[in-house]
């Protein structure tokens, strides 16, 4: 499969694959582009939950999002990684210790929604 974030990725498609093959399409694209993330592995990675969750279509909040983040302005490859900063820093917190909280995917879920194309932006800004 040829990988490209700023095309739609077919779920059947996507679904048949196994996730060794799944990464190393993210991984091609990247270096097809020139593009070295400091931690390509982790970027791989964040990049194939995103397109997951993506390919869940109605069963997930991540297509609609998706959708969103295209609609204010981002381009599909911008929202992937908007959507991967929220997978990010869940995996991040969620490893980091105890929760507080009895379901740390509603804790996701409700994030994920929450986020916009400009508090995405904003972010990316204070990072720099």
């Amino acid at each position: 499969m040829k990988y490209d974030p700023n095309s739609p990725v077919d779920p059947k498609t996507w679904g048949a694959l196994d996730e060794s093959e799944k990464g190393t399409a993210v991984a091609k694209y990247h270096r097809r582009l020139g593009i070295h993330p400091p931690n390509a592995a982790m970027h791989t990675i964040v990049h194939v939950i995103v397109e997951n969750q993506i390919a869940l279509g109605d069963e997930f909040p991540a297509e609609a999002v998706l959708k969103r983040l295209i609609s204010e302005g981002l381009n599909r490859h911008e929202a992937v990684h908007a959507i991967g900063s929220v997978v990010a820093d869940h995996i991040f917190h969620t490893l980091r210790g105890p929760r507080t909280v009895a379901d740390p995917n509603a804790e996701y879920i409700e994030k994920l929604r929450n986020l916009t194309a400009d508090s995405w932006k904003k972010m990316n800004e204070e990072k720099e």
